[in-house]
């Protein structure tokens, strides 16, 4: 879509919902706004899992003054996916509603006839991802993802990660001398999470690009929004799961330069400590007790990694002899042996 059909498109879908603009301009002025005229808009593209994302500026005037505000319309492949999004947005909404450092962004606007959409709430701040200065952003990361895990114990469906690691390893490892030395190494995590009672709903895709923070001037949290609540599932799924989905393209970044994870296991410790002090809130068994047999962080992690490689040499067709992929094997390796995440907890 270039850019003038996408503007055309854009500003015929904003229109839709004016009724929201002049909402927010009364809120604004705190005076009865009649009606509003679109003068202008401004955005930017990201391509989410199931279609595209406009994060739109919409410049608006009403009788009073001018206004800016943000959208964000994401286009989804089908009604039935719309639906299901809306519904996790929803369940999200629930479980912050007493936490005001939590934002979930309002759906304002739903199409589910042809070409699909969601309109959202526009929010503003920084990306988790280039929020560099920020201390204490990964341990209301990890405050936030136990709000969404709850403190509910079961026991974790962990067949399905032995079948995932067993297919995964055979895979990128399978018929060189490696193979075994992993699958060896790799029993402790399964007994891990074997033994635990860290089921939970999952959140599915949580990762860093999908929260947003607000900062004081002197780089302290404020606010956190979570974004992008397709891939919730309930089941018992580990709670590790999500913490390896969120630590995973971090721990590729810091392997790339220095073939240690050092400064990602300093990040989880605080992420960890996060986590535990809302189950503590909640009067609920802490991580460790979880876990008695330890904390499975490096598998998931390790887990992150192996399907990123299927998924770019599969998918993607890039050669096995490619720098990056040789690389992400070689983490895969360092991982699910020597354990070092794990030994720095």
């Amino acid at each position: 879509m270039n850019t003038d059909v996408a503007s055309a498109l854009l500003l015929k879908l904003i229109n839709q919902f004016r009724y929201y603009f002049i909402d927010e301009a009364h809120r604004d002025t705190g005076k009865d706004v009649i009606d509003i005229k679109i003068n202008d808009i401004k955005y930017f593209k990201t391509a989410g899992r199931f279609g595209e994302v406009f994060v739109v500026d919409v410049y608006y005037s009403s009788e009073f003054t001018e206004h800016k505000k943000k959208v964000a319309i994401k286009f989804i492949e089908n009604s039935n996916d719309a639906l299901l999004e809306i519904k996790n947005t929803m369940s999200l909404e629930k479980k912050f509603a007493a936490r005001s450092v939590v934002r979930i962004p309002r759906f304002i606007y739903v199409n589910l006839e042809d070409n699909p959409f969601i309109a959202y709430e526009g929010i503003a701040g920084i990306n988790y991802e280039d929020a560099f200065e920020v201390r204490n952003k990964s341990f209301w990361a990890g405050y936030v993802l136990a709000i969404i895990h709850g403190g509910q114990t079961r026991k974790v469906m962990v067949d399905i990660y032995e079948e995932l690691h067993r297919r995964l390893v055979l895979k990128i490892f399978g018929g060189n001398e490696q193979e075994s030395t992993v699958v060896e190494k790799s029993k402790m995590f399964l007994q891990m999470i074997s033994s635990s009672i860290g089921g939970c709903d999952a959140f599915g895709d949580f990762h860093q690009s999908n929260l947003m923070l607000r900062i004081t001037p002197d780089n302290q949290v404020i606010t956190i929004a979570l974004i992008d609540p397709t891939f919730w599932m309930k089941g018992s799924y580990d709670r590790f799961e999500d913490m390896g989905t969120f630590f995973g393209r971090q721990s590729i970044l810091e392997y790339r330069e220095t073939k240690r994870l050092v400064e990602t296991a300093k990040d989880i410790s605080k992420f960890l400590k996060g986590y535990n002090v809302h189950l503590k809130e909640l009067r609920a068994p802490t991580l460790e007790e979880m876990y008695p047999k330890g904390l499975p962080i490096d598998f998931y992690i390790a887990l992150w990694a192996m399907m990123d490689y299927i998924e770019k040499t599969e998918n993607q067709n890039i050669s096995k002899d490619h720098p990056d992929i040789i690389m992400l094997k070689e983490m895969t390796y360092y991982l699910l042996t020597e354990h070092p995440i794990l030994s720095r907890l």
